[in-house]
Formats: structure tokens, sequence, C-alpha cells
């Protein structure tokens, strides 16, 4: 078996390291709308193929199909929340889509400009104290049942929202994937890793098989954007009409309600919670 040597890896400081580059950014073009109503949601709509990207500009970044700039080079990552899916982008080609799940209506995922900067093997999770009184939820250490799964995508963020794995696979089989608590889950997320990190599927295994918590830092840190569309391309190009799974604003309801801020306070007041597993959520649908 191959060893991988296990360094320490350092959050950047407020994301700086970034802010330049993702100023290039022009965001995403849709507000947050409509939310789930606890069953599947209508199947997405097909409209005639979506315009070709324009021709490459002498600029760093350009408008494309997706909603927003996309960098002509490098890799990117886009997540739209409506359609239930990433993207990873490579010299502003696709090269890798998943499904994706995304927070409930009542936690819902957050629009943001974010970045990749690590990769966290086998983490073990522990749940917020609202997670714990509500929930009955427990601290899981690394294994099949974390609901982590096996791979947690360390983000610069003060949202504490990340990307990561799942022991619940089953749930990528549902139309509508609002289940989580803000986070996001990532079916390919073996794959998503192998790209990220430069290295094979078979890497990828012998790393987790490795045991034990880790972190590997990226050879470059990978921006992150999580959009919210309701017009988004499918895998062939065509633009594809969503369904508005935040209803009425939700996100901004909940935000704005007792019950988050009592969240947010009970959070901001533990000291035994680690503060990358704040944001990442309970075991799962119900």
């Amino acid at each position: 078996m191959k060893r991988f040597h296990m360094p320490a890896v350092d959050r950047p400081a407020g994301g700086r390291l970034f802010r330049a580059f993702l100023s290039l950014i022009v965001g995403s073009v849709a507000a947050l709308g409509a939310a789930c109503t606890g069953t599947d949601a209508p199947g997405p709509v097909v409209t005639p193929p979506a315009q070709a990207v324009p021709p490459p500009s002498t600029g760093e970044a350009e408008r494309s199909v997706y909603g927003q700039a996309i960098p002509r080079h490098g890799k990117f990552v886009v997540v739209n929340i409506p359609s239930f899916e990433l993207v990873a982008l490579q010299d502003g080609a696709p090269v890798l889509q998943s499904r994706v799940i995304v927070g409930r209506p009542e936690s819902p995922t957050p629009e943001l400009l974010s970045s990749i900067y690590a990769i966290k093997f086998n983490p073990s999770w522990t749940p917020t104290p609202w997670m714990i009184r509500n929930e009955a939820a427990h601290y899981m250490p690394p294994g099949p049942q974390n609901p982590l799964g096996r791979i947690l995508f360390e983000m610069d963020n003060d949202q504490l929202v990340y990307l990561h794995d799942t022991n619940q696979r089953d749930l990528f089989n549902r139309q509508n994937r609002a289940f989580s608590h803000g986070c996001v889950r990532v079916e390919k997320a073996r794959q998503l890793a192998a790209w990220a990190l430069g290295v094979s599927e078979k890497d990828i295994e012998q790393m987790i098989g490795h045991g034990g918590t880790y972190a590997v830092p990226l050879p470059e840190p990978i921006p992150v954007s999580l959009v919210y569309n309701t017009r988004f391309p499918n895998e062939n190009g065509q633009s594809v009409l969503y369904p508005d799974v935040y209803h009425s604003h939700a996100a901004e309801q909940w935000a704005a309600s007792p019950h988050a801020a009592r969240q947010v306070a009970s959070v901001a007041r533990s000291e035994d919670v680690e503060p990358s597993h704040r944001g990442c959520e309970a075991a799962a649908a119900r």
C-alpha cells in the first residue's frame, strides 16, 4: 500500500488568498425562492438547448450557461441548489457532474463564494447542541455509519457550510434532495476528491484505508460557488427549468426567526463542538 504523508493544514485566514480571484466572479443571477413540501417535487422542465458558451474573451473569466462567470483557467466548482447538482470545471469546461443533497427549507443551503483548501479523510462528526437537544444526535467516530461519510471537503467560509460524503447514499435516488442541515452531500465525493488532489480514485481509496482522521491540503485551493438558479444546463447542454425548492424566500424568513436565533446562539456558546462540523447535518432525512 502506498504511504501518504499527513501534513498539518492551516485554514486560510478569512479567505484572503482568494478574495482577489473570487472578485472576478459576477455572482449568481437568481434570488432565493421556494421551499420543498416534504414530498418529491415536480420534475424539471427541459427547454430548447442553451446558447453555446461565448467565444473566449481577453478577460480571466466569462459569463457562461451556468449563470455566472467561470474562470478560463484552473479548477472551479459550482453547486446549483434547485437542480441538486455539482459541476466541477477545469479551464472553463465541465469535467465532473454529481448529484448532491442540500439543506431543508428550515435550514437552507446559502448562496456563497468559498474555496476548498484541504480534504479530510475519515472525519468524526460532532452534532451541534441544537441537534443534540432536538434530534437526539450524538457524536459519531470515523467509520461507515458516520453522517459525513469518509470524506469532508474543508472550505473557507464563515457560515460553516461544507461539501462532504454521506452514509445515506440511497437519498441520492430521490428527485427532491433537500434533506440536510445546510451542508452539501456529494454523491461522487471520491471522484471529486481525486480530481481536486490530482490523484486517481485508487489513491483516494488508499488514503481512506490508511485509517485515522487526517487532512491533505490541495495543491491550490479551488474556488466554490453555491448558487440558486432555477434555470440550469443539464449534461447535454440543454437549459432546464427546475422547481423553486425554497418557496417565498423561506431562507430569509427562517434566518429572521427566533428558532434560528436560538440555534445560532446555542452554537456560539458551545466550546466543545469542533468548529468545522457545526454547520454539517445530523443523520439525514426521516
